[in-house]
């Protein structure tokens, strides 16, 4: 069985809703706390020039730090799990992600529409981003679909996005206790027939800082503009940190 060392468990937080990849009841629905949702980028500033801008002047002579993403409250702890990357070596979670901006998703590779989304507009964001500031990131998924997602798999389905991007395997026993400490609810399936079936789990990227603490989260939303949102927010935190909003 796969090693694991979760920490103290964390309820389920926050107020951005959970969709199922694929369609699904909203059964699966358990909202967290945030700040406040995540905002549309102004329409009077483009992608370019946001994703570009770090923060704006303040009167005292500091700098306004600002968010586009969800703000958790209270920030969500980094697991402390070793799982197995698709090269099958051991990756402990806490110590490889030491000092990086880590952007996890635990997702599936069968699913049709949420997470290969969420994948694309990462990608795409990463492409714009300055190369230094891509080095300090890691980007992790985590499949919620243990018996269809082996390390092959896995290894194909993010090379269609970023051959950089982190993919691991997990025992579901160790699913579950990871979902547990995440405050995300437990898997759902859905079967839709000629042995297919679609998996319900929880839609929102996590953004943890260099402090091992998730401020930031990144939910799917339906209307779009979560590229313009995350290019607003992953170079700034990328570069700086996590600091206060002003």
């Amino acid at each position: 069985m796969t090693p694991v060392r979760l920490m103290l468990p964390l309820v389920a937080l926050l107020a951005v809703g959970l969709v199922a990849c694929g369609g699904g009841d909203g059964a699966n629905e358990a909202p967290f706390e945030v700040s406040g949702p995540p905002k549309q980028v102004g329409a009077d500033e483009s992608a370019t020039e946001t994703s570009q801008r770090v923060a704006a002047p303040r009167t005292d002579g500091g700098a306004e730090v600002r968010y586009q993403g969800a703000l958790a409250s209270p920030p969500l702890p980094k697991p402390d799990v070793v799982l197995t990357d698709t090269n099958g070596d051991p990756f402990d979670f806490l110590a490889e992600t030491e000092g990086y901006l880590t952007l996890l998703y635990l997702g599936y590779t069968h699913c049709p529409d949420i997470c290969p989304t969420h994948m694309l507009e990462l990608s795409k964001v990463l492409e714009e981003m300055n190369p230094e500031l891509v080095d300090r990131i890691r980007v992790v998924f985590i499949t919620t679909d243990p018996e269809r997602d082996d390390a092959a798999a896995i290894r194909r389905w993010l090379d269609l996005f970023d051959e950089r991007f982190i993919g691991l395997t997990i025992e579901p026993e160790t699913l579950a206790s990871l979902l547990t400490f995440l405050g995300m609810p437990q898997i759902v399936t859905r079967d839709i027939g000629d042995g297919r079936y679609t998996v319900n789990h929880a839609t929102y990227l996590i953004a943890y800082t260099p402090d091992n603490l998730g401020h930031v989260v990144y939910p799917f939303l339906q209307g779009g503009g979560l590229r313009e949102i995350m290019a607003h927010d992953i170079p700034m935190l990328a570069e700086h940190g996590w600091r206060e909003p002003s």
